[in-house]
Protein backbone atom coordinates (compact mmCIF):
# COMPACT_ATOMS: atom_id res chain seq x y z
CA UNK A 1 0.00 0.00 0.00
CA UNK A 2 1.64 3.28 -0.96
CA UNK A 3 1.38 6.54 1.45
CA UNK A 4 -1.32 8.12 -1.07
CA UNK A 5 -3.83 5.33 -0.60
CA UNK A 6 -3.15 5.12 3.33
CA UNK A 7 -3.58 9.20 3.56
CA UNK A 8 -6.56 8.73 0.95
CA UNK A 9 -10.20 9.21 3.22
CA UNK A 10 -12.12 6.14 1.59
CA UNK A 11 -15.74 5.98 1.25
CA UNK A 12 -16.73 4.13 4.24
CA UNK A 13 -15.07 7.02 6.11
CA UNK A 14 -16.94 10.16 4.22
CA UNK A 15 -20.09 8.19 4.91
CA UNK A 16 -19.61 7.88 8.39
CA UNK A 17 -18.17 11.33 8.28
CA UNK A 18 -21.87 12.56 6.70
CA UNK A 19 -23.51 10.66 8.89
CA UNK A 20 -22.49 12.52 11.97
CA UNK A 21 -22.74 15.78 10.23
CA UNK A 22 -26.21 14.87 9.42
CA UNK A 23 -27.16 13.89 12.97
CA UNK A 24 -25.65 16.67 14.24
CA UNK A 25 -27.50 19.61 12.29
CA UNK A 26 -30.80 17.67 12.24
CA UNK A 27 -30.80 17.54 16.46
CA UNK A 28 -29.41 21.18 16.64
CA UNK A 29 -32.35 22.86 14.85
CA UNK A 30 -36.27 23.05 14.79
CA UNK A 31 -36.83 23.22 10.76
CA UNK A 32 -37.91 19.34 9.73
CA UNK A 33 -35.69 17.80 7.01
CA UNK A 34 -36.75 17.84 3.32
CA UNK A 35 -36.15 15.64 0.16
CA UNK A 36 -36.97 16.40 -3.06
CA UNK A 37 -37.25 15.17 -6.86
CA UNK A 38 -36.49 17.46 -9.78
CA UNK A 39 -36.47 17.56 -13.71
CA UNK A 40 -35.13 20.04 -15.87
CA UNK A 41 -33.00 21.34 -18.96
CA UNK A 42 -29.40 21.60 -18.88
CA UNK A 43 -27.00 23.35 -21.21
CA UNK A 44 -23.65 23.06 -21.55
CA UNK A 45 -20.86 25.46 -23.31
CA UNK A 46 -17.65 23.93 -24.67
CA UNK A 47 -16.89 21.18 -27.13
CA UNK A 48 -20.01 22.08 -29.63
CA UNK A 49 -22.23 22.91 -26.18
CA UNK A 50 -25.38 20.48 -26.05
CA UNK A 51 -28.75 20.40 -24.09
CA UNK A 52 -29.64 17.84 -22.36
CA UNK A 53 -32.65 16.37 -19.66
CA UNK A 54 -31.58 16.42 -16.19
CA UNK A 55 -33.13 14.45 -13.03
CA UNK A 56 -32.29 14.51 -9.52
CA UNK A 57 -32.88 14.57 -5.80
CA UNK A 58 -31.30 16.01 -2.91
CA UNK A 59 -31.97 16.23 0.93
CA UNK A 60 -32.34 19.63 2.71
CA UNK A 61 -30.91 19.84 6.20
CA UNK A 62 -30.93 23.20 8.36
CA UNK A 63 -28.16 24.14 10.15
CA UNK A 64 -30.09 27.25 11.17
CA UNK A 65 -33.04 28.67 10.91
CA UNK A 66 -32.50 30.30 7.15
CA UNK A 67 -29.55 28.34 5.89
CA UNK A 68 -29.62 24.53 4.44
CA UNK A 69 -26.70 22.06 3.69
CA UNK A 70 -28.24 20.56 0.43
CA UNK A 71 -26.11 17.51 -0.43
CA UNK A 72 -27.78 16.55 -4.37
CA UNK A 73 -27.33 13.80 -7.04
CA UNK A 74 -28.16 14.67 -10.41
CA UNK A 75 -28.13 12.80 -13.87
CA UNK A 76 -28.11 14.30 -16.99
CA UNK A 77 -28.58 12.91 -20.93
CA UNK A 78 -25.23 14.51 -22.04
CA UNK A 79 -22.90 12.48 -24.00
CA UNK A 80 -20.74 10.48 -21.84
CA UNK A 81 -23.96 10.45 -19.30
CA UNK A 82 -22.73 12.79 -16.70
CA UNK A 83 -23.83 12.40 -12.96
CA UNK A 84 -22.93 15.43 -10.80
CA UNK A 85 -22.43 15.10 -6.92
CA UNK A 86 -23.24 18.78 -5.25
CA UNK A 87 -22.66 20.02 -1.87
CA UNK A 88 -24.61 23.17 -1.71
CA UNK A 89 -25.44 26.10 0.77
CA UNK A 90 -28.88 27.49 0.18
CA UNK A 91 -30.18 30.44 2.08
CA UNK A 92 -33.49 31.57 2.00
CA UNK A 93 -33.93 35.17 1.98
CA UNK A 94 -36.03 36.97 4.89
CA UNK A 95 -39.83 36.47 3.90
CA UNK A 96 -40.42 40.57 4.10
CA UNK A 97 -38.68 41.00 0.97
CA UNK A 98 -40.61 39.31 -1.50
CA UNK A 99 -44.40 37.69 -1.45
CA UNK A 100 -43.09 34.22 -2.21
CA UNK A 101 -39.81 32.31 -0.59
CA UNK A 102 -36.68 33.04 -2.40
CA UNK A 103 -33.40 31.46 -2.03
CA UNK A 104 -29.85 31.27 -3.35
CA UNK A 105 -27.42 28.88 -3.16
CA UNK A 106 -23.82 27.71 -4.01
CA UNK A 107 -21.20 24.47 -3.71
CA UNK A 108 -18.38 23.00 -5.07
CA UNK A 109 -19.84 19.47 -7.32
CA UNK A 110 -17.77 16.77 -8.80
CA UNK A 111 -18.63 15.63 -12.15
CA UNK A 112 -18.20 11.88 -13.22
CA UNK A 113 -19.04 10.63 -17.03
CA UNK A 114 -17.45 8.57 -19.10
CA UNK A 115 -13.90 9.35 -19.87
CA UNK A 116 -13.23 11.41 -16.36
CA UNK A 117 -14.18 13.44 -13.74
CA UNK A 118 -14.40 17.32 -13.64
CA UNK A 119 -15.04 19.61 -10.16
CA UNK A 120 -17.84 21.95 -10.65
CA UNK A 121 -19.48 25.34 -8.71
CA UNK A 122 -22.67 25.75 -9.09
CA UNK A 123 -24.50 29.06 -7.93
CA UNK A 124 -28.22 29.91 -8.86
CA UNK A 125 -31.54 30.23 -6.98
CA UNK A 126 -35.03 29.87 -6.63
CA UNK A 127 -38.67 29.78 -5.37
CA UNK A 128 -40.98 27.21 -3.68
CA UNK A 129 -45.00 26.84 -4.61
CA UNK A 130 -47.59 25.68 -2.26
CA UNK A 131 -49.05 22.55 -3.35
CA UNK A 132 -51.82 20.38 -1.87
CA UNK A 133 -50.81 21.45 1.86
CA UNK A 134 -48.34 22.74 4.07
CA UNK A 135 -45.43 19.66 3.60
CA UNK A 136 -45.39 19.78 -0.05
CA UNK A 137 -44.06 22.02 -2.35
CA UNK A 138 -43.32 22.79 -5.97
CA UNK A 139 -39.81 24.42 -6.51
CA UNK A 140 -38.52 26.15 -9.33
CA UNK A 141 -34.97 26.93 -9.54
CA UNK A 142 -31.71 28.36 -12.08
CA UNK A 143 -28.62 27.24 -11.33
CA UNK A 144 -25.40 27.99 -13.20
CA UNK A 145 -21.40 27.60 -13.10
CA UNK A 146 -18.14 26.36 -14.70
CA UNK A 147 -17.09 22.91 -14.75
CA UNK A 148 -13.55 22.61 -14.84
CA UNK A 149 -11.61 19.83 -16.88
CA UNK A 150 -8.11 18.83 -16.50
CA UNK A 151 -7.72 20.19 -20.25
CA UNK A 152 -10.74 22.86 -20.53
CA UNK A 153 -13.42 24.26 -19.07
CA UNK A 154 -17.76 24.24 -19.96
CA UNK A 155 -20.25 26.09 -18.44
CA UNK A 156 -23.81 24.88 -17.22
CA UNK A 157 -26.83 26.27 -17.04
CA UNK A 158 -29.80 24.22 -15.75
CA UNK A 159 -34.00 25.08 -15.25
CA UNK A 160 -35.54 22.45 -13.07
CA UNK A 161 -38.71 21.48 -11.14
CA UNK A 162 -39.90 18.98 -9.17
CA UNK A 163 -42.09 17.88 -6.12
CA UNK A 164 -40.24 18.60 -2.47
CA UNK A 165 -41.99 16.94 0.42
CA UNK A 166 -40.98 18.11 4.28
CA UNK A 167 -40.50 15.30 6.62
CA UNK A 168 -40.91 16.99 10.05
CA UNK A 169 -44.21 19.26 11.63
Amino acid sequence: MTTYERNTPTMKSIALLALLVLGLTWTATAQPLAVDAKAGLSVLTGGGGSTALLFGAGVEIPIQSNLIFRPELDLTTHSGTPVEIAGLVKYTLPAGTASIPLYIDGGLSAWFYSGGSSLGMDFGGGTYFSAGGGKTQIPLEIRLGPIFNSNSSSFQLSLATGIRFSLGD
